[in-house]
């Protein structure tokens, strides 16, 4: 489109009734990048603006301000290149909306206002632009009113703004107390009384915008109230720095898991026949019609029972409308062709839910078959490692039903007359609370909603004393639980924990060292930690044990030991070393080092202590002769507590357990007197760590250490009064200062006990021929 193709529409109406402003007039004015829009207002109330992005439109909703232009809406097609249409249209009774479409995008809009007129600056932008560009405000002049909105500043964005038009800076004074009016050339327009500067484009032109685009598609919440002071530029804040990527999340390794795995699969019915049957189609047929012709057919007979009477209380089946009679048992349909006559008697005994038992010839069927009818068995399982109520829980869960013994103390009240006592206003009576122990067997049974208990109809008993289980029912259940509880009574393991708790004095450590290396072509000198290593030569002997090839790189490298693999700059190497050697030199001393044997979920405890007195308390009861005074001595011990708990040996070698070491020692002693009598109480120096729940793997080693105890002491030997003369004084006393400075470390390393039968030790072990001698000599 060549030119400038403009519209306009003027409108002088009645004064509104309300207090909201009105849009009299519509302007456009095409630019270089776009178009602008001016509108211009009427009344006393400053509209407010807000805008946003709408696909390939861009939206400013006007509120609190009424159009009233001719025909009550403008529509203007292609007014320039890039803007597909234009629109202004009451959005409600006090709400005017602008829509501007683009061609391909969105366009950039801000929006700017002077002495009651409101003026859109448009430009068109690519899809990449209008995806990233968001609704601004422009700056407006220093007397112009600032926009509001409901979104808080502190919420505004801080991206940086994606400039739209070339901004040049204005002459401040030229829009200061001027109506922007755009003035088409090509199409005559009616001036209103306010002065328009000459050039308004280059005022829209001109007006920055002081709030970043927004980014991320239309926001929920408009822009916020934006205040602009004066004619300087808003400066436009920085980007928040984005924070390095953190690493991906990873879950904790898994190890491996022990899987055990059992057929559950119900129990058939062997009918001893190879027949098959080429086809069948029943439909809702009685299921005891079905199992006869089928029984017919593998030459067996069927004795049938649709009697489901239970155990005392339980509810029974009632018939429904429709149903077949309760003789004939629950109805099913069948399509069967080429399948053994076998497999269809045990998927029908299976879809109808029936009980069925073969004794020769003759097949016994209903819903609940008396014991009498079933193939019952009844085995008797002394358990080794489980407890007795442990097992019955778990096969109850599964169930089964269980007959539990429990007692419970019963208390009775009796009433007792009491005879009238001389003297006493009325009569009164006594109760006499006698206390019994009684016992009583309660029924365990679990009751599932949506599930079907695997080990339902199987009885279990249990008795505590031999630890043994009684399981009776059907003998596919019965062997369903036999290999549950074998898979149960695993034994817990043991673990040998060596604990080695050693007093280090720091002050007695003193240790200096060097370390250089360096190399003159072919010739390596090495000097680390006391060991020295001079090679000639690329290569080394073979049988040292070093690295045979030298480079350049070797030199200033860590050496190692030969025929070893180790580092001697090893740290743990290193620390273990220095503990051997202050331990030989007499600078550190083993306090203890048992190695204790726990299972699984048990505690073992090391005391060495002695019991100090440690707080004295008397008491003194007056009476009106005498009184009695009562001592009353705390204790508590002194020496070495050091208790070791393991939580759980896994299947993987890993062992979880805690250490709680602590050492007291006598401190000082006070003498504390109580009227005639003296007595001495010792104050306790404890050192203790807790190292919580930890894991290690079988044979690791774990360090505590860093329990310091750092002890100033100062013991003054004086003259009386001579001693406490000032400087004088220094002649008849003696000050004598010690410090002791002491660590204490605590090594923990467990491992893992075989005692399967493959261990050297156990039921497996088998004396040989020179052992049975000496034992047969021995009894002799």
């Amino acid at each position: 489109m060549s030119g400038i193709v403009g519209s306009a529409a003027v409108l002088i109406g009645a004064q509104p009734t309300s207090a909201a402003a009105q849009v009299t007039a519509v302007r456009l004015n095409p630019t270089a990048a776009g178009v602008n829009i001016l509108l211009q207002t009427k009344g006393s109330d400053r509209p407010q603006v807000f805008s946003v992005n709408r696909g390939k439109s861009w939206t400013a909703d006007i509120v609190n301000t009424q159009l009233q232009i001719p025909g009550g809406t403008f529509r203007q097609t292609n007014p320039t290149p890039g803007i597909a249409l234009i629109e202004v249209v009451p959005l409600d009774r006090n709400s005017v909306r602008v829509t501007v479409t683009g061609q391909s995008a969105a366009p950039v809009g801000q929006v700017s206002r002077d002495n009651g007129s409101l003026l859109f600056s448009l430009s068109r932008s690519s899809g990449k632009q209008a995806k990233n560009a968001a609704p601004v405000a422009a700056k407006p002049s220093a007397k112009a009113a600032p926009l509001r909105s409901q979104k808080p500043a502190s919420q505004a964005p801080t991206l940086p703004p994606v400039p739209s038009v070339a901004a040049k800076p204005a002459p401040a004074p030229a829009a200061r107390n001027s109506l922007p009016v755009v003035q088409p050339s090509a199409t005559p327009t009616t001036r209103t009384p306010s002065a328009v500067p000459a050039n308004p484009s280059a005022i829209a032109q001109n007006v920055p915008s002081p709030m970043p685009p927004f980014k991320g598609g239309t926001p929920l919440v408009q822009n916020p109230e934006v205040r602009i002071e004066g004619g300087t530029q808003v400066p436009v804040p920085t980007p928040p720095v984005v924070p390095n990527p953190l690493p991906r999340a990873v879950a904790p390794p898994v190890g491996d898991i022990a899987v055990g795995q059992i057929d559950a699969s119900p129990s058939f019915i062997d009918l001893a026949t190879a027949e098959r049957v080429p086809r069948l189609v029943l439909r809702d047929a009685s299921s005891r019609e079905v199992l006869s012709l089928l029984a017919r057919s593998a030459g067996l007979n069927i004795v049938f029972t649709a009697d489901q009477s239970g155990p005392p209380g339980q509810q029974q089946q009632q018939q429904q409308p429709g149903q077949a009679p309760l003789s004939d048992g629950p109805r099913v349909t069948l399509d069967i062709e080429n399948e053994p006559v076998q497999n269809v008697f045990n998927y029908v005994l299976q879809i109808a839910g029936l009980e069925a038992n073969r004794r020769g010839n003759t097949v016994f069927v209903g819903p609940r078959l008396p014991n009498s009818a079933r193939n019952l068995v009844s085995r008797s399982l002394r358990l080794n490692q489980i407890p007795i109520t442990g097992a019955l829980n778990f096969l109850v869960a599964l169930g089964a039903e269980a007959a539990v013994s429990r007692e419970r103390q019963v208390v009775s009240l009796t009433a007792i007359p009491v005879t009238q006592l001389q003297g006493a206003a009325q009569q009164t009576a006594g109760t006499q609370a006698l206390t019994t122990t009684e016992t009583r067997v309660e029924v365990q049974r679990v009751n599932f909603l949506d599930s079907i208990p695997l080990l339902r109809g199987l009885q279990v008993a249990g008795d505590e004393r031999t630890n043994t289980i009684t399981i009776t029912g059907e003998s596919r259940k019965v062997d369903i639980a036999i290999a549950q509880l074998t898979q149960l009574d695993v034994r817990r393991r043991q673990v040998a924990v060596n604990v080695r708790v050693i007093d280090v004095d720091l002050r007695a450590l003193d240790a200096l060292g060097t370390s250089f290396s360096f190399g003159v072509g072919d010739t390596q000198v090495v000097s680390e930690g006391g060991i020295g290593l001079v090679n000639i030569g690329r290569r080394a002997p073979s049988s040292s044990g070093i690295s045979a090839n030298f480079t350049n790189n070797t030199v200033g490298a860590s050496i190692q030991t030969p025929n070893s693999g180790n580092l001697i700059s090893n740290f743990a190497r290193g620390f273990f070393l220095q503990l051997q050697a202050a331990v030989t030199n007499g600078n550190a001393k083993i306090l203890t080092d048992p190695t204790l044997v726990i299972q699984e979920g048990q505690t073992a405890q090391v005391r060495l202590t002695e019991e100090v007195v440690t707080n004295v308390r008397q008491q003194v009861t007056a009476t009106e002769n005498s009184s009695q005074i009562t001592v009353e001595v705390e204790k508590a011990a002194a020496g070495l507590i050091l208790p070791v708990r393991v939580e759980r040996i896994d299947d993987n070698g890993f062992i979880a357990l805690s250490v709680a070491p602590s050492i007291a020692r006598p401190a000082s002693q006070f003498q504390v007197n109580f009227g005639d009598s003296s007595n001495i109480i010792t104050l306790l120096n404890e050192r203790r760590v807790e190292s919580g729940q930890f894991r290690l793997r079988d044979g690791q080693t774990l360090v505590l250490a860093g329990i310091i105890q750092d002890e100033d002491r100062s013991e003054v030997t004086k003259i009386p009064i001579l001693g406490d003369i000032p400087i004088l004084g220094a002649l008849f006393r003696r000050t004598q200062r010690s410090n002791q400075r002491r660590e204490v470390i605590v090594l923990v390393t467990p491992r893992v006990l075989d005692d399967t039968d493959r261990s050297a030790f156990g039921y497996s072990y088998t004396p040989g021929s020179e052992i049975n001698k000496v034992l047969e000599r021995n009894q002799r």
